[in-house]
């Protein structure tokens, strides 16, 4: 399918065949489309905070002839889960920063199982909230698209990878650990840089430029190992 970018089929193969999944923020539902198309979802909810991309979704949604497969829901983050007394398998957040996607979770409750989150900016906050719940990483990815790299995580609040270290918190149990990995270097030189900029604009006795060196000395140190493995 032609709308389907490789951020979204990313998001989507965290899906199992026969879940009920709920896509917050779901814009013009091209995901929703893709999940009923490919078989993954026994049932599909599809929320937006504003009118104006559900009355696009919905077009959407019939012009592809799976209206009848996904309900449309005009609601704010996750409340209306509870609120509708709704079990779902999996909920996808994606399209916002982590600071957005912390507030939606702010209403996180027991009618859900599992998250699929791609956010646009750092998981690091993401992954202190799992942490800080004693959740679980069932799976993560990193994927590139439109130059772009996202990572993206399922939290599972069952089984699955613990977050227990310092690199596990800022770089992901299962990303860090996976060998050879050009797109973890890729994302890990680009923060090294952006984070190398950041100190020279700051005095050196300020308590943002020594957290900012003790993040750059955790890059290091996976870049290392990701050198090693290169040659190895």
């Amino acid at each position: 399918m032609s709308i389907i970018t490789p951020r979204l089929l990313a998001i989507a193969n965290m899906i199992f065949d026969g879940e009920i999944v709920a896509d917050i923020g779901t814009d013009h539902a091209y995901l929703p489309i893709y999940l009923v198309k490919a078989g993954k979802a026994t049932k599909i909810y599809a929320t937006d905070i504003a009118k104006e991309p559900l009355s696009i979704a919905k077009t959407n949604l019939m012009n592809f002839n799976v209206i009848d497969d996904v309900e449309l829901i005009l609601a704010d983050g996750i409340k209306w889960i509870k609120q509708k007394n709704i079990k779902i398998s999996s909920c996808i957040i994606a399209g916002m920063g982590s600071s957005s996607i912390l507030n939606i979770l702010k209403n996180d409750n027991e009618n859900i199982d599992c998250y699929v989150i791609c956010s646009t900016t750092d998981l690091l906050l993401i992954r202190k909230w799992i942490k800080q719940n004693k959740y679980f990483i069932e799976t993560e990815t990193l994927v590139i698209d439109n130059e772009i790299i996202y990572e993206i995580i399922k939290i599972n609040k069952f089984a699955g990878y613990k977050i227990k270290t310092k690199l596990d918190l800022f770089f992901g149990p299962i990303i860090r650990r996976k060998e050879n990995n050009d797109l973890l270097r890729q994302n890990l030189y680009k923060e090294e840089q952006k984070i190398t900029t950041l100190m020279n604009e700051i005095p050196k006795k300020t308590k943002n430029y020594k957290q900012f060196l003790k993040r750059k000395k955790l890059i290091n140190k996976m870049l290392k190992k990701e050198k090693k493995n290169v040659k190895t």
